[in-house]
């Protein structure tokens, strides 16, 4: 559905937004987001995947006084204003039965991806799922651009406990036309997109943040999208890749039992396709940001407290 897409497309925004970020309108240009990846150095795997008997709750506390630390790393070379570091405090909002919400910060805005995910809707669990649920009101920013569809997902399945290893837990494929604004000149455009969540494995024991833990949990989110664009160059109108099919957000989460979630991995991303910047220059459009962007951002659980 366009709302699934538009949400990720918000999520991104919201999170370069937070950030100040002076270059985000690149990423609303083409309807972008983010994209979260893994960076193996900091973790070990000590021993074979196995699995738990206990109900996703355990891996997904809602008491009313919990709270979760975070320490928030974000590094980029191509954006010298990317490279910061935080700290994310995120605590349960509200809860009821089976489902709550989560909150950030006195300001109430979360600096790390997944925090800012988590904190943008309600979380709702069963016995062996933890499912996502969310909408977010269209941003001013995006709104000038001419996005007019709303930023919603349904039914995201963050966790569970019954799928196998690379199993699929949540799909979700779209395709529609929009209309954007690049610099005053409305451009047809045509996006197809994927969002979807893996899981990765159920860990027996596990080394992250230089700490051992058991009963892990890892999956992965990702957002994989097309763009073609209709530009009109001396009369004549041709139909060019703004982004080729490319994983534009990539997320590698970890929950643990009895914890929550310990650590997220986001690397975001896009790189725009040589013919959209030649027919920019012809059009006399300059772009005031690079074509071809990373970002990381580490989420690391400092401490915690979930009684």
């Amino acid at each position: 559905m366009k709302r699934a897409f538009f949400f990720a497309l918000q999520y991104f925004v919201s999170f370069q937004k937070n950030t100040q970020i002076m270059y985000k309108h690149l990423f609303l240009f083409v309807g972008l987001f983010a994209l979260l990846g893994c960076d193996e150095a900091y973790e070990s795997d000590n021993s074979e995947p196995g699995n738990t008997t206990a109900p996703v709750s355990g891996f997904s506390p809602s008491g009313s006084n919990a709270y979760w630390i975070y320490d928030v790393a974000s590094s980029s070379s191509q954006v010298s204003e990317m490279n910061f570091t935080s700290t994310d405090s995120i605590y349960v909002a509200s809860s009821n039965g089976t489902s709550f919400t989560l909150d950030a910060n006195d300001d109430g805005i979360a600096r790390g991806n997944m925090n800012i995910l988590l904190t943008n809707g309600t979380l709702h669990k069963t016995s062996t799922t933890l499912v996502f649920n969310g909408t977010i009101d269209l941003p001013e920013n995006l709104a000038d651009l001419g996005f007019t569809q709303d930023l919603s997902i349904e039914d995201m399945i963050l966790l569970d406990l019954n799928a196998s290893n690379n199993d699929e837990l949540f799909s979700n494929e779209t395709n529609f036309s929009e209309t954007i604004d690049i610099q005053g000149v409305g451009i047809p455009v045509n996006v197809s997109s994927k969002i979807s969540t893996t899981k990765i494995n159920l860990h027996n024991s596990k080394t992250l943040n230089d700490t051992d833990y058991n009963n892990v949990f890892e999956a992965e989110f990702t957002l994989n999208v097309a763009i073609t664009g209709s530009f009109t160059i001396a009369g004549i109108t041709q139909t060019i890749p703004i982004l080729e099919a490319q994983d534009v957000m990539k997320t590698t989460y970890f929950y643990v039992e009895n914890i929550g979630l310990v650590r997220a991995e986001t690397t975001q991303g896009i790189s725009l396709s040589n013919q959209l910047v030649s027919v920019l220059s012809l059009l006399n459009i300059t772009l005031d940001f690079p074509t071809n962007i990373t970002i990381e951002n580490i989420e690391e659980l400092r401490d915690f407290s979930v009684e």
